[in-house]
């Protein structure tokens, strides 16, 4: 069964939920799931829709025309993606492997709905895993004097090979506007999180040594503010006296993994909307 998945986001109105399942209607579209969130600090409605779409009686590209004519009428912003369109994928990593493995074993069993088109990394440590997996390997070496360089060779890699968007599996990197710039909202970083925040080398070693009770990380997109983008998920554990430094290492690359696979999932699923600097994810 094709699907497809329809977001809208706008000022709230009446009528907007019966307009747009008209249309889709009027396209023999059949609702599998419907989602709707107001914001009402500042009166904004946002809706998901999935439906089934293998049995339109028209041509996609005239569902589109009539969402953009009833997107002028009302006023609202809205994206439409088909299932059988999968997103291309790309991972940018540095020499921390958890991560990387944890995407790479969930895409090959079929866990993210998405085509997972090339590595890259500013090492070239990881290569070998590239070709284990058959997934084609770039290694684009990158320091401070070369960011914006090393950038703008990404860029064009991603474009040539139709990149939809980007998971930074621990790619110990600061990405420059050129990155960020063509990718807004479309590379998910991960970082670990703890209270307080430790900086720079080995954090779990600080934490440790602090006697941190909390430790997590948080998944969000990149920005050019350093670790500072829309954030779409997070976890934490409880910990005490008597974990050691190791210890908090091994959960901490637990968490990361999961943090970042659920983001890369929700984004691949087209779950989520960003708005204001925030996100709002639909079930």
């Amino acid at each position: 069964m094709s699907q497809a998945v329809l977001k809208i986001s706008c000022p709230d109105r009446k009528g907007i939920v019966a307009e747009v399942c008209q249309t889709l209607a009027d396209c023999s579209a059949n609702i599998l799931d419907a989602q709707q969130h107001r914001e009402d600090l500042d009166n904004q409605f946002f809706m998901y829709v999935k439906f089934d779409s293998s049995e339109l009686n028209c041509e996609r590209d005239i569902l589109r025309t009539r969402l953009q004519s009833k997107a002028e009428l009302i006023g609202f912003d809205w994206e439409l993606n088909f299932s059988d369109e999968q997103k291309r994928l790309a991972i940018m990593v540095s020499k921390y492997d958890h991560c990387l493995y944890d995407l790479l074993l969930k895409n090959k069993y079929g866990e993210i709905d998405a085509e997972l088109t090339l590595i890259m990394s500013n090492h070239d440590d990881l290569e070998p895993t590239a070709k284990h997996f058959g997934i084609p390997f770039y290694h684009i070496p990158r320091n401070k004097d070369n960011r914006e360089e090393a950038d703008q060779q990404a860029v064009d890699i991603f474009t040539e090979q139709k990149i939809d968007f980007i998971a930074m599996a621990r790619y110990m990197q600061i990405l420059t506007p050129i990155l960020i710039n063509t990718y807004p909202n479309k590379i998910i970083n991960v970082h670990h999180g703890f209270l307080p925040a430790f900086k720079g080398a080995k954090p779990y070693h600080q934490a440790y040594a602090k006697g941190v009770k909390l430790i997590g990380a948080t998944s969000h997109y990149a920005n050019e503010e350093l670790d500072m983008g829309p954030i779409i998920d997070q976890e934490t554990v409880r910990v005490n006296h008597s974990y050691s430094a190791e210890n908090m290492v091994q959960q901490g690359r637990d968490i990361e993994n999961r943090v970042l696979a659920r983001a890369v999932k929700a984004h691949a699923a087209d779950r989520i909307i960003v708005y204001k600097g925030r996100t709002i994810i639909f079930d």
